[in-house]
């Protein structure tokens, strides 16, 4: 300890002792209460950082369970396109034009992707016939049809898909309106 050091805690041990003196005059005591204040003050700041970090805490460990929920969802997104596409050609197979066994091998690997995309959280959006939800429909054609409520799905252009409950792809449809 230097000797500045020792003289400088030699003043504040007196001055702490001056504010304990029943005969400490009133400025002295102004001094106890401005630290008393100040002691407050930072006991206020150090409950504030420690409620900001439990915060950051739960938030980082909501952040990091959403991206491991939804963090393949790109990827899911482009592999449902190359789905659509194998539906798409699987739909146009004739089934005389194949040799037996070809079809149902496809069908073998489109029910395998299914399942998988199944594993992971994906669910096909039911759209047929129920009423039109904007949340999970988007509208691309509009048909009079006087036999549907207006507001119902006629058709699906396109399948919709929820990843863990939250709307992946927008199921394409064709909605029913009055004449």
């Amino acid at each position: 300890m230097t000797q500045d050091s020792k003289e400088h805690g030699e003043i504040q041990d007196e001055k702490i002792k001056d504010i304990f003196n029943e005969e400490s005059s009133p400025v002295e005591m102004s001094d106890l209460e401005i630290a008393l204040k100040e002691t407050d003050k930072y006991k206020n700041i150090a409950h504030r950082t420690a409620a900001e970090l439990e915060n950051l805490k739960r938030r980082s460990l909501q952040e990091r369970d959403e991206i491991r929920k939804y963090g393949q969802s790109q990827l899911v997104i482009k592999v449902l396109n190359v789905l659509d596409n194998f539906n798409r050609a699987m739909d146009l197979i004739p089934n005389e034009a194949v040799a037996p066994g070809w079809k149902d091998g496809l069908d073998l690997v489109k029910r395998s992707m299914d399942n998988l995309l199944l594993t992971e959280g994906l669910i096909q959006i039911d759209a047929l016939g129920k009423p039109f939800e904007p949340a999970e429909h988007e509208a691309i054609l509009f048909e009079v049809n006087e036999e549907q409520d207006p507001g119902r799905v006629l058709s699906v252009v396109r399948e919709g898909y929820k990843l863990n409950d939250r709307v992946l792809r927008a199921a394409q449809v064709t909605v029913s309106k009055t004449p």
